[in-house]
């Protein structure tokens, strides 16, 4: 069987060593700061920057290609690789599917920055275990010089393909470090992603917490990763401690039961101790007053309790799934591997799709608990949900799309430069496609549909530049031709709602198109005063020009369609921040022309 597996590992890995599957060991030398991704399932070349902020949010739409992006980075580190038995079905689906008979080598390539100096000594165990002998500590003396004075690494790890076939796996420097061999760069590129911080991959509610964490390999309920996180916190709470030397206490010919009490006692103060002084101020965890793990030594298994602040306790499956979400993510970011975390490097948490299925409230909270937790680690999240995007943040915002097989990941700055109004900020369409409006959501009982995100943008900040609750739903089309499906939903649920449409040709010509293909009559459409009105023409010349100041802080003659939509945005990732000085700029006959238009568009019961 041994013989059997160091083939396997052989066979995917250029260079196995004995320590290479080792528990790994970082320390605080190094911290990643981008990645770059190319031919990775659909990724050809896709590139991720952690320089700036270390809250990352990738934003798209399902099957745009953000899980892949995760799996990327996470697998870079060989820490991360599947046990032997399913290597090849993992770098198998390494490669593009449709690329059946793929050659070009899937190469994911990291920038780590570091403190402090490098020496042949820090290479010295895996240079041994490689038979490298003492020859080539000149060598390797003077890389870890010039790495030294540059404090910055590039890596990669290289998957080589042959005819769809993975090859054997390595790792690699960028050509500013040369080696007169390339299995010693290799072995050296190999010790120091061991030493790199932990890249820890967390896919939403299907990480929660089992009801029962089985000790016994034995059982069929036996789940390995949350037996390594218990093993984890037992290791935590005291170096000599474990799940195998507590289980002794219930020996039946040299029962200790005492011993297993105060053992169990310690480690769950380590376990509350982690809980409140890193996590009680977490908007998602405000309801849990304590968490402990419990013992059943005649089934042999652990559970885990929550007691409320009212004093009520409860198991896991019983309490709310954001709660236990938390808990499951504290647990497994702390207590996942059995070295502590302290003096272990900045970890890198790849978290997809988190509370996909929570109510918007609780996903806005989640946003907040996020910008928390990266104090001390670099979080990559996806989301598909308006909700989990944070505007204060969106400057760390990639827009992933697909197109033709193609994945394209682009920085939410850069993406919206020069669109025009048919591209949504917030895929809203998408949205109201695929979430069914609750009381939680949004007041969705009441809404607006406008022609474009401009218009839906423009009201929203002037709502709140006026004073005005957001009574109102606001559902941007992609264009005056094409809100049916918008209107169809909203009849389907009850709402009441009226469509916003320029009054121009195209404007005057699709009202009179909804109210035939749906039934509706005059007062379900408001068109904007004047004639052949857009949105941008309420505001006048001057208006535009000083609202581009204070939201672009750019001087500009004459504000474009384009720039004038960006603006808008600008506006919104913060409104109130700029409500006062937009106040000083906009006329009181301009902001007197909104209120007359919200009022129209938020008037009684539509008639059909």
């Amino acid at each position: 069987m041994l013989k059997q597996l160091l083939e396997i590992i052989t066979e995917f890995y250029a260079y196995p060593l004995p320590i290479f599957r080792e528990e790994k060991e970082p320390e605080k030398l190094f911290s990643y700061q981008s990645f770059q991704i190319e031919n990775f399932r659909g990724l050809d070349n896709v590139s991720i920057n952690f320089s700036k902020n270390d809250l990352i949010l990738l934003l798209g739409l399902n099957e745009s290609g953000k899980t892949s992006i995760l799996k990327a980075i996470e697998a870079f580190d060989f820490n991360n690789d599947p046990q032997p038995e399913n290597l090849k079905q993992f770098f198998t689906s390494i490669r593009n599917k449709q690329d059946i008979e793929c050659n070009d080598p899937c190469t994911i390539t990291a920038e780590i920055s570091f403190i402090g100096d490098l020496n042949y000594n820090f290479f010295k165990k895996v240079l041994r275990a490689a038979e490298f002998d003492a020859t080539v500590k000149g060598e390797v003396e003077a890389i870890c010089q010039k790495l030294s004075e540059e404090k910055n690494i590039f890596i990669s790890r290289v998957i080589p393909f042959n005819n769809g076939n993975p090859g054997k796996s390595y790792y690699t420097f960028d050509n500013r470090i040369k080696f007169s061999d390339q299995k010693l760069g290799s072995i050296i590129a190999q010790e120091i992603i061991r030493k790199c911080p932990f890249i820890l991959y967390f896919e939403d509610f299907q990480d929660a917490i089992p009801d029962k964490i089985y000790t016994s390999s034995r059982n069929p309920a036996f789940n390995l990763s949350w037996y390594e996180i218990i093993d984890g916190l037992f290791y935590n709470t005291d170096s000599n401690y474990s799940i195998s030397k507590f289980e002794k206490y219930f020996s039946k010919t040299n029962p200790r039961e005492d011993d297993a009490s105060t053992v169990l006692k310690k480690v769950n103060k380590t376990l509350q101790k982690t809980f409140t002084e890193k996590w009680e101020n977490l908007s998602g965890v405000q309801e849990i007053e304590d968490a402990e793990i419990i013992y059943n030594s005649a089934k042999k298994y652990f559970a885990i309790k929550i007691t409320e602040k009212d004093g009520t306790t409860y198991s896991v499956k019983e309490r709310s799934k954001g709660a236990v979400w938390y808990l499951a993510f504290l647990m497994k970011t702390e207590f996942r591997r059995k070295k502590l975390r302290e003096g272990s490097g900045k970890p890198v948490y790849l978290i997809d799709e988190p509370a996909s299925n929570l109510h918007s409230t609780a996903q806005q909270k989640m946003v907040g608990d996020f910008s928390a937790l990266v104090e001390d680690t670099s979080l990559v999240y996806t989301t598909h949900s308006r909700y989990l995007i944070s505007p204060s943040n969106v400057k760390n915002t990639y827009v992933v799309q697909r197109s033709n097989g193609v994945v394209q990941c682009i920085k939410w700055g850069e993406y919206i430069k020069g669109k025009d109004a048919k591209i949504s900020y917030y895929q809203p369409l998408f949205d109201c496609l695929n979430v069914v409006p609750s009381n939680f959501d949004m007041p969705w009982e009441n809404a607006i549909i406008t022609e474009g995100p401009s218009d839906a943008l423009v009201l929203e900040f002037m709502q709140v530049l006026l004073g005005q609750k957001a009574t109102h739903a606001i559902y941007p089309g992609t264009s005056a031709n094409d809100l049916g499906t918008l209107i169809s939903l909203n009849i389907g649920w009850n709402a009441n709602f009226r469509v916003l449409l320029d009054s121009d040709k195209d404007g005057r010509e699709n009202k009179e198109k909804y109210k035939k293909n749906h039934g509706l009559t005059d007062d379900a459409f408001v068109l904007l005063p004047g004639q052949n009105t857009e949105i941008e023409d309420m505001f006048s010349d001057k208006e535009k020009v000083d609202l581009a100041e204070i939201a672009l802080g750019e001087t500009v003659a004459k504000v474009s369609k384009n720039q004038f939509l960006a603006i808008m945005r600008s506006l919104m990732l913060d409104p109130v921040k700029h409500k006062r000085d937009a106040n000083k700029i906009l006329t009181d006959k301009t902001k007197a022309t909104f209120e007359i238009l919200l009022e129209n568009l938020k008037a009684d019961k539509v008639r059909s």
